[in-house]
């Protein structure tokens, strides 16, 4: 029985929907594919002169396009998979996102203050600023 680790599910989830993608275009290429053949060469049995117009309009129109839309439709596009969130999903999501924001915001005063860039005073009212959440941001010296 193997484990998953929770913080590669994203990425697990990403390469799982991009192997799909490329297996439903391989599908659509060969699908289109055969049908540029079938129709070619049943126009050519049939004694139609153009039948070779099968070719171009197939291959650099048909084939370009079924491919394109299956993979927009299969995830490469990204919106044609994503859930439909309710207002509270989409109100966690701003707290995880703007937590994590504030942490990378956190490490990089930490970052300056060691390299002195910044000194104690300024990294202290910074991370009073950040982490105090009422003081406006836009009043940073």
């Amino acid at each position: 029985m193997s484990r998953r680790n929770p913080r590669n599910r994203g990425q697990a989830d990403s390469k799982w929907t991009d192997s799909t993608a490329n297996v439903v275009s391989g599908v659509v290429a060969g699908v289109v594919s055969a049908g540029v053949l079938v129709v070619a060469f049943g126009a050519l049995a049939l004694g139609v002169e153009a039948w070779w117009l099968a070719f171009p309009v197939g291959y650099g129109g048909v084939l370009p396009l079924s491919v394109g839309l299956a993979r927009w439709r299969t995830g490469d596009g990204r919106q044609s998979n994503r859930p439909v969130t309710t207002d509270e999903d989409s109100s966690r999501s701003t707290a995880a996102q703007s937590t994590g924001t504030d942490e990378a915001a956190l490490a990089t005063l930490r970052r300056r203050y060691a390299e002195g860039a910044i000194d104690e005073v300024e990294f202290e009212h910074r991370v009073e600023t950040l982490l105090g959440g009422g003081e406006s941001r836009s009043g940073d010296r």
